[in-house]
């Protein structure tokens, strides 16, 4: 019984030492923090910052030897390495029809491509693979990227600017029929992986 006595008096101590309640009502000086984990994926973005690049508008062929040239640029929204190709069906040549008919005339129709970044330390294309593309001169359009532009992706850095050339001239022997020549150039961005 006195062993009893004794193991209930010491549950009983430990118990009242070891509450200590917090009061219902802070006073000067107290606080108390709760935390709250959060967190959020970003899937793998490749999106062109609006619709399309803004319409290119050349100066008018006056001559035989002519070759007016002009560019647009645009920002493409990337997190990861991407390859740039292009359109080269007769759709990007610059053609010209009467009357809603079938094509009666084309002019030689060249582009080129370029980026704001060079993949260190902005997103952009290196050199060499500038190089690769064959996006460092006048290219034709039917060749214009056959070989994509490599865009490596920097962290940090989640855009790039595109520029994008194009160029019209006649035929080397040959002056084109008057009037408007039309052409759409589409520009297509590529996931190639993450980095």
């Amino acid at each position: 019984m006195h062993k009893t006595m004794f193991l209930l008096l010491t549950v009983i101590c430990v118990i009242v030492i070891s509450y200590n309640p917090k009061p219902a009502f802070g006073g000067p000086g107290q606080n108390d923090a709760a935390t709250c984990d959060v967190n959020v994926i970003v899937d793998t973005i490749i999106e062109w910052e609006g619709a399309n690049f803004a319409p290119i508008h050349l100066a008018h062929i006056t001559a035989q030897a002519s070759a007016p040239e002009d560019s647009k640029h645009y920002t493409l929204w990337t997190n990861c390495n991407v390859a740039l190709s292009a359109n080269n069906t007769t759709t990007a040549q610059l053609t010209h029809s009467r009357g809603g008919g079938a094509m009666e005339d084309t002019l030689v129709t060249k582009y080129k491509i370029s980026t704001d970044g060079d993949g260190d330390p902005n997103t952009g294309a290196t050199s060499g693979a500038v190089t690769a593309s064959g996006s460092d001169g006048w290219v034709e359009y039917n060749n214009f990227l056959k070989t994509a532009l490599a865009i490596t992706h920097f962290n940090t850095d989640g855009s790039v600017e595109v520029t994008l050339n194009v160029q019209a001239t006649n035929d080397a022997d040959n002056v084109a029929d008057t009037g408007n020549y039309e052409a759409v150039q589409t520009i297509t961005a590529t996931w190639t992986g993450d980095n």
